[in-house]
């Protein structure tokens, strides 16, 4: 339901939504509850905002597994993004209910003031709260998306690659092999085994021999989608990432020469470590 729109995934487009409203709808609901002055005209334009902040973080929120489906599950940008929503919606329902008791819209016999002011300190913790994960959310999906795509191009800028005739990694689009799901597909087995890890290509022949948990571990991975099994496994553990990494091809999508295709990635001399 939430999967494509034209083509192109729906997710990337309805985060820009989350981005800039569920900022605005969280300094807008501190600005009303702590600014009386500005209740009467602004609060229903504030209801209105968080309302389309809520509706579109749980979007996203779905919009994103859908994509994940497709390129792999970055799980510190998926566990933060579930949180949002449910912040949000939290948010709306308090804002709402200190609104109709400051409107006497909802009568309170005892303890009015006290209850007001506990949902405005809940409104307050929840609009920071809100701030600080849209940017969290944003900044692990930039990570998950950019982060070894640009470790690849070596410096060099994209849009000298492409003045070049070729990608940023040095081979062109002739003779190329595409970093598609296909193309990981076909190396399934113990002497050609690539898989996908949050949305990015690796070449784990070498590593199947010498992985500690056995060759089963890696052989299961081999040809598919290995992001559950590696996050379920070592989430994210800073060494285990860091040794995945040195067998990185690159981003779904992307292109390597045939030469690079064909080469086995020896494992770093340091060995394998966990946290």
């Amino acid at each position: 339901m939430f999967d494509l729109i034209q083509g192109l995934p729906i997710h990337p487009l309805v985060t820009h939504a989350v981005v800039v409203l569920a900022p605005l709808a969280g300094l807008g609901v501190l600005l009303v509850v702590f600014t009386p002055r500005l209740r009467a005209n602004y609060t229903p334009l504030v209801l209105i905002i968080l309302s389309a902040a809520t509706v579109s973080a749980f979007i996203a929120e779905q919009s994103g597994q859908e994509l994940s489906q497709r390129v792999g599950l970055p799980s510190a940008h998926a566990a933060q993004g579930e949180r949002l929503p449910k912040v949000l919606l939290g948010l709306t329902f308090i804002f709402l209910l200190w609104f109709l008791i400051d409107k006497s819209r909802i009568k309170l016999r005892n303890n009015r003031a006290f209850i007001q002011n506990s949902l405005k300190l809940i409104a307050t913790v929840l609009s920071v709260t809100s701030f600080a994960l849209t940017f969290i959310v944003g900044h692990s999906g930039a990570t998950a998306t950019w982060k070894d795509r640009i470790a690849t191009t070596g410096g060099v800028a994209l849009e000298d690659s492409k003045s070049q005739g070729g990608t940023a990694s040095g081979s062109t689009s002739e003779g190329a092999v595409e970093l598609s799901n296909s193309q990981v597909t076909l190396r399934n087995s113990a002497s050609a085994c690539w898989s996908i890890v949050n949305g990015n290509v690796y070449n784990l022949t070498s590593f199947i021999q010498e992985h500690p948990g056995g060759v089963s571990v890696i052989s299961d991975i081999c040809g598919k989608d290995g992001t559950k099994a590696f996050t379920g496994q070592h989430g994210t553990q800073a060494k285990p990432n860091d040794f995945l990494r040195s067998f990185l091809l690159g981003p779904v999508g992307g292109q390597i020469t045939l030469e690079q295709s064909k080469k086995t990635i020896a494992p770093p001399s340091a060995g394998y470590e966990d946290d």
